[in-house]
């Protein structure tokens, strides 16, 4: 199978990174302060790691997947840079094959559900719920759906098609417009409690969503 970062897998962190001013990140370890000590983590889609490794100095137990050699090449020499204090089960396989039904305390899937169509995100959006145990979280980091009309709407809008223009041509990303995370989120059965948002110069683009599986 062609891997679709082969071309940018390199410097796709670094990228991030400069392209939001650091906001990214951010967003990505915005939920991790809901970890316990001993959680099961899977992180969907890891990339380089940002959030598993901080997940591992936590405490907790994580699992990482990603269908993208390139990345997980990065990843793994991430890890060996880093040394995170638990050790990372690093799995190269489709999210899709991972069928731990309600094994995790946290699902993550941070920059990872915009890369899919409006069919397939949903049902990638409906697989992860399955994997989040009872009272356990479905995590999402994402650019926002932008607002309805006024200047803000055009700034988000800008953020979002620049991104997905620069990666789609690159990458096996589709072009697409924002979806609606939250409803994907809360669709695949967890309940949205918070929603926590990162500004650039007064706007918000980016978002951590944090939906919740009932008991």
């Amino acid at each position: 199978m062609k891997d679709g970062y082969w071309l940018v897998g390199f410097q796709y962190e670094f990228t991030g990174t400069l392209y939001s001013l650091g906001q990214i990140p951010r967003c990505k370890n915005a939920q991790l302060k809901h970890l316990k000590p001993g959680d099961k983590v899977l992180v969907a889609g890891v990339g380089h790691g940002t959030e598993a490794i901080e997940a591992s100095r936590l405490g907790a137990d994580v699992t990482a997947v990603d269908l993208s050699a390139t990345m997980l090449k990065h990843f793994r020499k991430r890890i060996d840079k880093e040394r995170p204090p638990r050790p990372i089960t690093v799995i190269h396989d489709d999210i899709f094959n991972i069928r731990d039904t309600g094994k995790y305390d946290m699902v993550i899937s941070n920059f990872f559900l915009n890369v899919f169509n409006e069919t397939r995100v949903v049902e990638v959006a409906n697989h992860l719920g399955t994997l989040v145990r009872p009272g356990g979280y479905f995590v999402c980091g994402e650019f926002v759906l932008p607002e309805p009309a006024g200047w803000r709407s055009h700034v988000q809008r800008l953020n979002w098609y620049v991104a997905i223009s620069i990666y789609s041509s690159t990458t096996e990303a589709v072009f697409h417009p924002v979806w609606n995370y939250p409803a994907l989120v809360a669709g695949s059965g967890c309940p949205i409690e918070e929603i926590e948002y990162f500004k650039l110069f007064g706007v918000n683009l980016y978002w951590s969503i944090r939906g919740r599986k009932p008991e």
